[in-house]
């Protein structure tokens, strides 16, 4: 329904799309608050510094009605005049918009021979600031508000101002420009968002017409679109017109970046060329000048804000939604579209609503890189992807129509014959597919240990006893002949062994626990941040490490923390380095580490305990350090007392993992010993600066079979990392990717350069969560303004698999065996082909007979991802 207005603003007639008199169709409703173009080949942003989005150079506020017909001859129609005008209620800002007809075209329809009349109007105020041309001024540092106050004199209408803007721009007002167009110029500079409505009185007429600023339209309360549900189309288009990853850069007058850019005029995005070039020699170059800012290390600032805008494609999204779900101008919506490729998740900004009242099928959104479009992935999106990502189902389809894609591997930690001393032997299967290990995603049931006598028959007390085994067994003397398994594919699941669980939160993001506070330690050293890696305690107070520099490496604080993050106990550990992971068993005090003897002649590194005291200055020769074993490097050390290990790995990637009794008693032997680089990860070479292209190793945690890894530099240039890796199958359970702002709200967001590095990561087995550290930022002092880096230990909840239903079944004893069934079964690895037509893969491994000396009775190292002989592994199918 719209009202028509007279040229006073006074209500002539009602029309209404659903009625039989005064009916009207093709109305077009469009509102923005930014330019969704992304076409052009311009390159330009806005000229003052002082934007806080360097987005908001696109910001373009528009509010038109188009389209509106009616039939020549309805009484209505008669006042459908140029000058007059429509109002139309918005129910969802309770709100009455007035649009003022700038055009009529009166036709006849071919086909019926009716005579029609169409109308296009735009927003009043738009219509009146853009007959408004203020006079030339100049204002320096002009406050929002003043420069407002200067566009608004004359309009006639009422400003009001609820943006909190308290930036500083130089406006100029040349005498020539209208109202509108510096009314755009203020919505990019000051960062604010424009609404222009009607106040109507009891009577019925306009009694204010108000002009509203404000910092942001709309709302973020979590809306989803999802194709399918409440999506009828999701068109994606990008554009890479505008792209560039070599920016020159200058300023007012011919200024140059060059004085505070070693020399440089532009500045260069390595990562971006690398991804978006496909001829790595040269850059993709652009130019953009700022007509305002001279000095260098200004313009430096804010060529890299530009550079921010044109280092990608500019994308852009257009979403028709349901008629029961309509996202409102400014809303904050996510975007989920799963059948697109590369799949859809977005989180952005409304920038457009089209509604129709005549036509609900012309509704549509668009969601535009006015405001960054940032890629998220919704909390039950990520869930998926852990638990079942599309690459690893491709994967076993492959294997299912494949049966040469898949090859079981048997490995043997403690060699493949009894030695006199050998009480067990463990063996462990792992399903390779292509080449990639996807043991994780295989529950208990679908390992079948068979048991092959050396006269060929089937030993069935052993297979019943071992069917729960799943894909480690462990068999004791005497034990001769073949032990096979088959993979049964009924039993591979959609979901790894554990995951991440973002579902515990309505918004998917992490809670924080923890959170350190400025104050000084036993020694008047005075902390905010930094603290490496940290455990909550029984009593709610927080153990944490922190590398204090020296002249030849560094020592370690460990600090006790209260729950308000203040500093209540201090020891100081001489050569205890980085300390980026230590173990501690809170039940005997003792902290177990890595302490160095450093001189100018000598490096010699133990693992050690020492007990937690308060006030003491300790070196490697104190009485309270226990050295276990001497290491050829420096490890970060975490400990499972529950099982009794521990673990070890370095900025490399190397990994081991020990008995804990091994230690005690003075032997070095890693049972397990890995590389992150089997998993994926690229670890950072010693001495190299990260531009993106590794992994910055950081911390560790063991919770037999599972140890945990964090990984990003302090730089922020890499992903943000938390894998988890069952060590007994050597396969990766989940490399979760922590997105900045979902994940984990900072208060200082990364492209402000807020900190966000990764820090130590233990398991809590009683709350089944991942207990992760971060140094982030937050803003001090009184007005807010300086960000200070600080630390704070955040929750990450660890979901579970359920395998209880694998064995739910149970047959009867008396069951007979069938009269086709083989006695002889086959003795060497076998591929089985069920009924449905899918494949059983297997592999094979033949037991010495006991009391057999073998120099591979002990072979710790099966993790090389090899299936060599000294792994004990026949060929598999």
């Amino acid at each position: 329904m719209y009202i028509i207005l007279d040229t006073q603003l006074k209500r002539l007639a009602t029309i209404d799309a659903k009625s039989d008199q005064n009916m009207f169709y093709g109305d077009t409703l469009t509102r923005q608050i930014a330019d969704s173009s992304t076409s052009s080949d311009e390159i330009s942003g806005v000229s003052t510094f002082n934007s806080t989005d360097p987005n908001a150079n696109s910001k373009m506020w528009n509010d038109s009605l188009e389209g509106l017909t009616m039939v020549a001859t309805d009484k209505a129609a008669g006042y459908l005049h140029e000058g007059y005008h429509l109002a139309k209620y918005d129910e969802y800002t309770d709100r009455w918009r007035i649009y003022r007809i700038h055009t009529v075209t009166e036709n006849v329809d071919p086909t019926s021979g009716v005579h029609l009349v169409s109308v296009s109007a735009i927003n009043l105020a738009i219509w009146k600031l853009g007959k408004t041309i203020p006079k030339k001024k100049e204002i320096k540092e002009c406050r929002l508000k003043d420069a407002m106050s200067w566009i608004m004199a004359g309009t006639g209408w009422t400003l009001e101002n609820n943006a909190t803007s308290g930036l500083f721009a130089d406006i100029s007002f040349d005498g020539s420009t209208t109202s509108q167009a510096m009314l755009q110029t203020v919505l990019t500079s000051y960062d604010c968002e424009a609404d222009a409505y009607a106040h109507f009185d009891q009577s019925g007429l306009v009694d204010d017409l108000i002009l509203e600023l404000t910092d942001e339209l709309g709302q973020n309360n979590g809306q989803t679109i999802t194709y399918g549900d409440n999506a009828l189309n999701i068109e994606r288009q990008t554009v890479d017109s505008t792209m560039v990853t070599k920016l020159y850069v200058f300023g007012a007058d011919g200024q140059s970046i060059s004085g505070s850019n070693n020399g440089k005029d532009f500045i260069t995005d390595s990562k971006a060329n690398a991804l978006y070039n496909h001829d790595k020699n040269t850059w993709l170059e652009g130019t953009i000048t700022s007509d305002t800012i001279t000095e260098p290390k200004a313009l430096l600032d804010w060529g890299i804000k530009q550079l921010k805008i044109f280092n990608h494609p500019r994308i852009n999204y257009t979403v028709e939604p349901t008629a029961d779900f309509q996202p409102h101008l400014g809303d904050t919506i996510k975007v989920i579209d799963l059948k697109m490729f590369p799949v859809l998740t977005i989180q952005a900004r409304v920038i457009q609503v089209t509604t129709s009242e005549a036509d609900p099928t012309q509704n549509k959104i668009t969601l535009g890189e006015f405001a960054t479009v940032n890629v998220v992935t919704p909390s039950f999106i990520k869930n998926m992807e852990q638990r079942w990502n599309d690459h690893v189902k491709k994967l076993f389809e492959d294997a299912r129509k494949n049966a040469n894609a898949a090859s079981v591997s048997l490995i043997t930690p403690n060699g493949a014959s009894w030695a006199n001393t050998d009480t067990s032997k463990q063996i462990i299967a792992r399903l390779f597919i292509e080449g990639e290990n996807v043991t994780s995603f295989l529950s208990p049931g679908a390992f079948n240990w068979q048991k092959i006598n050396t006269d060929g028959t089937h030993d069935m007390d052993w297979e019943s006893q071992h069917r729960k085994d799943g894909y480690e067994v462990l068999i004791v003397p005497p034990f001769v002949g073949t032990l096979l398994v088959t993979i049964d594919d009924e039993f591979v699941r959609d979901e790894a062994e554990i995951w991440i669980d973002t579902a515990k939160t309505p918004d998917g993001s992490f809670p924080k626990l923890w959170e350190s506070a400025t104050s000084r330690d036993y020694f008047n050293g005075k902390h905010y941040g930094g603290v490496q890696y940290a455990y909550i305690l029984s009593d709610n107070t927080v153990l944490g490490s922190y590398a204090r520099s020296n002249d030849v490496a560094s020592d370690t604080l460990f600090m006790k923390y209260d729950m308000a993050g203040n500093i209540i106990a201090t020891m100081w550990l001489k050569g205890g380095g980085h300390a980026g992971s230590f173990g501690y068993d809170e039940a005997s005090n003792l902290i177990y580490t890595n302490v160095r003897e450093m001189s100018a002649d000598s490096y010699t590194s133990w693992i050690c305990t020492v007990p937690f005291q308060n006030g003491k200055y300790i070196d490697h020769t104190d009485s309270s350090v226990k050295k276990l074993v001497q290491v050829d490097k420096y490890y970060r050390i975490s400990v499972d007392k529950e099982h009794g290990l521990l673990m070890g790995s370095d900025t490399a990637g190397q990994v081991v993992i020990c008995k804990l009794q091994d230690l005690q008693a003075g032997n070095f032997q890693p049972n397990i010993e890995f590389n992150l680089k089997d998993f994926g990860w690229n670890p950072l070479p010693s001495g190299t600066v990260n531009d993106g292209g590794f992994n910055t190793v950081q911390a560790n945690g063991l919770y037999y079979p599972y140890a945990f890894f964090t990984a990003g530099d302090v730089n922020n240039a890499d992903e943000r990392l938390i894998m988890g890796v069952n060590v007994i199958t050597h396969s990766m359970v989940f490399n979760y990717s922590v997105t900045p702002m979902q994940d984990i709200k900072l208060s200082v967001p990364v492209e402000n350069g807020g900190h966000f590095e990764p820090e130590g990561v233990y398991y809590d087995a009683q709350r089944s969560r991942l207990v992760v550290g971060f140094g982030i930022s937050e803003m001090k002092g009184d007005s807010l303004v300086t960000a200070v880096s600080h630390s704070a230990l955040y929750e990450f909840p660890i979901g579970w698999r359920d395998d209880s239903k694998d064995f739910a079944v149970e047959y009867p004893v008396e069951d007979p065996i069938p009269a086709n069934y083989d006695d002889e079964y086959p003795i060497s690895p076998i591929s089985k082909i069920n009924p449905d037509g899918t494949v059983e893969h297997s592999g094979a491994i033949d037991i010495n007979s006991v009391g057999e000396d073998d120099a591979n009775a002990s072979d710790p190292d099966f993790s090389d991802g090899n299936d060599d002989s000294n792994d004990g592994v026949v060929s598999c199918v």
